[in-house]
């Protein structure tokens, strides 16, 4: 069994996935919403569209599933984690809980915080979809959680295999890497990283580049703040605060209160 996936660009920085099972050519599609991209995509590929996999509520994720479900009679589930009120959604899904395309293995990863519901789908073992809960070197924002909430998801994730690969839901990866060094310039991994991602041939597929996608969980234990909170120069810039769930909150702050200092340059 393999899988084959396809990111999709849509709205400004979305990712949309065609995630296909290579032995039926069954699709899932995470967060599809544009519905007429993710289409084309499929039938480009040659491939049957038969679940939605939505990570979380808000609109510019699970936004085109009630249209793509009217439009796509071989869809039969749209999954959608506990709670959190996802369009269309067929099969609300929580921790540990397990379904397929085709044959291949799907694992969900219960991440609330940025959504009540939000999850993560880890897929073949191999690849693991965060949606706004990871992106590369960066988090998302705690609308609906706690830092202790996230600082839990990255753990579940920071878990999973280092081989995994990582498939985020926002292109944000050139300002991550800027704050990421910011926060640690003395980490050689992320000004690598940082340079690597600034170069033109990494611009989004958004904009007619290969784009950065997908990390590594081995790339996000060395280059992303949020995944190194026990780091020391981490621990430093959190005043030398000792809890974990505290050092979340200080470092997602400080990521919000650099990036209004750039803005304001």
């Amino acid at each position: 069994m393999s899988i084959r996936v396809v990111p999709v660009p849509a709205l400004d920085d979305n990712y949309m996935y065609l995630v296909i099972d290579t032995a039926t050519n069954n699709a899932g599609v995470v967060d599809p919403v544009d519905p007429a991209a993710i289409q084309q995509a499929a039938t480009d590929n040659n491939a049957t569209i038969t679940s939605i996999l939505t990570t979380h509520s808000h609109w510019d994720h699970d936004g085109g599933n009630i249209k793509l479900v009217d439009q796509c009679s071989t869809i039969t589930a749209v999954y959608g984690g506990n709670g959190d009120g996802v369009k269309a959604c067929t099969h609300e899904v929580g921790e540990g809980d397990e379904f397929f395309i085709g044959e291949t293995k799907v694992q969900v990863l219960f991440t609330p915080c940025h959504t009540p519901g939000h999850v993560c789908y880890f897929v073949d073992e191999k690849h693991v979809f965060t949606g706004d809960t990871l992106f590369i070197s960066g988090c998302g924002n705690f609308n609906a959680g706690t830092p202790e909430q996230m600082a839990s998801a990255f753990d579940k994730l920071m878990n999973l295999p280092d081989a995994t690969q990582v498939w985020v839901g926002h292109e944000y990866t050139a300002t991550n890497c800027k704050f990421a060094c910011f926060l640690e310039p003395d980490n050689e991994q992320a000004r690598e990283r940082m340079e690597w991602a600034l170069q033109p041939q990494q611009t989004s597929i958004h904009k007619g580049g290969t784009g950065p996608i997908p990390s590594t969980i081995a790339q996000e234990k060395a280059c992303n703040p949020f995944a190194r909170l026990s780091v020391p120069k981490i621990v430093e810039f959190c005043g030398n605060c000792s809890d974990r769930s505290e050092t979340m909150r200080l470092v997602r702050k400080g990521k919000d209160d650099w990036g209004r200092s750039q803005r304001s340059k």
